[in-house]
């Protein structure tokens, strides 16, 4: 990155204090100060340059100078480098200089609030993903707000997997100072319905985005964040949402925790379905039809096809054939006779884990795409030759084989764990290359016999980097 353009981004962030605690040209370790872009509560933030390679970053300086600070400080460094994601910026490294611990992490340019109904839909998803992915990983923001999610450009250093096209679309949650775990209440605090929560003394966040709880009495849960984000969409419209926004918005900073959205999860579909009310008359035809498909489905009632063959008259519903009613309000054609796949083409986990009992029969010749977040658990089979692409999600193949005897071929497109549960050992002919196409070990995980979720996946990896570690020592 140029000096033009640097210059341009530190103007994009905004007036700053005239004063900073380090001048430009002040060493961090391999990192050089270039300039001052702004402070926050506990640290500042500059522009960076490698002292070897040129390569620009955003030096972050803690210097508040207290305990608790620079706990929040290293967990905020650690949390970063664990996040492969593109929907954070990317860790550098973690220092202490000048008598300041220091991180350096991806440049990145502030965003903007969208406008408008589709615009504010796009990027209010995109932040529910990283959201989203946080809480699955067991931690909260806590901060979530405009100055917080910052924006991917062409000129930004990002993982290979990022399509240069797509980044200016990407926001970036970033600011992980106030991230806590999410714990479970203590005894004396639980109430009849169970909820996670994460305790501080005091309150916590930003005035306006934080939810009354986590104000008030410093009570920080996955509610919290849900209320943020619902502040967030509000803000969007110059807080004067559309019908359509209206009661989403309500929901989700409803002053009672337990009346918000149960998840980032429920609160996204609520995004993609905000015109399902639009009009009444329309959604009780729509019920009806399904109903009715339903009841045609169940074999109840059957007609012939051109022909002759016996068929179920509308053919199987689907969550596809549901979603595509919600969202055009038509029901889209099928043949009078089922599909031999069992498994739809596309399959979006929204947020949850979903098992089959049954083995799943793949057709061959066909593409297979299931999105995250969340986990399938299932035994995936293709007697020929199939394609399943993978991202942002855990797939449990409960499959005792491999290529080409089970003809799978899967694409990791990014954050994904694919772990053959049944298969204790790679055998010692197979290289991964026979059946992964896009294979980033920075970004994805394959494991043979490996552990069931993420959170048990990264103690693993831990424990086998210490113990490589230790091999290494004299």
């Amino acid at each position: 990155m140029d000096e033009d353009s640097i210059s341009a981004m530190c103007a994009a962030h905004g007036p700053v204090a005239s004063a900073c605690r380090f001048a430009a040209g002040t060493v961090f370790g391999d990192w050089r100060v270039t300039a001052f872009i702004g402070r926050g509560g506990n640290g500042e933030v500059y522009c960076a340059e490698h002292v070897a390679l040129g390569t620009s970053a955003a030096l972050k300086v803690l210097v508040r100078d207290e305990p608790r600070a620079k706990e929040r400080f290293l967990c905020e460094a650690k949390l970063l480098s664990e996040l492969k994601s593109k929907s954070f910026p990317q860790f550098y490294s973690y220092g202490e200089a000048n008598g300041c611990p220091y991180l350096t992490m991806e440049l990145l340019e502030p965003g903007e609030l969208p406008s408008g109904d589709r615009n504010v839909a796009r990027f209010l998803l995109s932040v529910c993903d990283a959201v989203a992915e946080l809480h699955s990983l067991g931690y909260i923001h806590r901060d979530i707000k405009p100055g917080n999610i910052l924006r991917r450009t062409v000129g930004s250093r990002v993982p290979r997997d990022c399509g240069r096209a797509s980044l200016p679309s990407i926001p970036v949650l970033a600011d992980l100072g106030l991230a806590r775990e999410i714990v479970l209440p203590s005894a004396e605090l639980q109430t009849s319905n169970i909820r996670l929560q994460t305790l501080t003394l005091g309150g916590v966040g930003t005035p306006g985005y934080g939810a009354p709880e986590q104000m008030e009495r410093g009570e920080a849960t996955v509610a919290s964040d849900i209320h943020a984000l619902g502040v967030l969409a509000d803000r969007c419209f110059d807080g004067k949402p559309p019908r359509a926004w209206k009661r989403i918005i309500e929901r989700a900073t409803s002053s009672i925790p337990a009346h918000r959205y149960p998840s980032v999860a429920a609160f996204a579909r609520a995004i993609r379905w905000r015109h399902l009310w639009r009009n009444a008359a329309w959604l009780t035809v729509a019920l009806l039809v399904l109903a009715a498909m339903a009841k045609l489905n169940s074999g109840m009632s059957h007609v012939d096809d051109a022909s002759g063959a016996r068929g179920s008259m509308m053919g199987n519903i689907t969550p596809e054939v549901l979603e595509c009613v919600m969202r055009t309000g038509r029901i889209p054609s099928q043949k009078a006779t089922a599909e031999p796949s069992i498994m739809p083409n596309v399959m979006r986990l929204n947020g949850e884990k979903v098992a089959w009992p049954e083995q799943v029969v793949l057709e061959g010749g066909k593409e297979y795409r299931i999105f995250g977040p969340g986990t399938l658990d299932a035994d995936l089979f293709c007697p020929t030759t199939a394609i399943v692409r993978l991202k942002d999600c855990v797939l449990i193949n409960r499959t005792t084989r491999l290529y080409p005897e089970n003809g799978i071929r899967y694409r990791l497109d990014n954050g994904v764990y694919l772990n053959f549960v049944n298969v204790k050992h790679k055998p010692l002919s197979l290289a991964l290359g026979d059946f992964l196409g896009i294979y980033d070990g920075a970004y994805n995980h394959v494991r043979f016999g490996g552990p069931e979720t993420v959170k048990e996946l990264m103690e693993q990896i831990n424990e086998e980097r210490s113990i490589e570690i230790q091999s290494m020592e004299p």
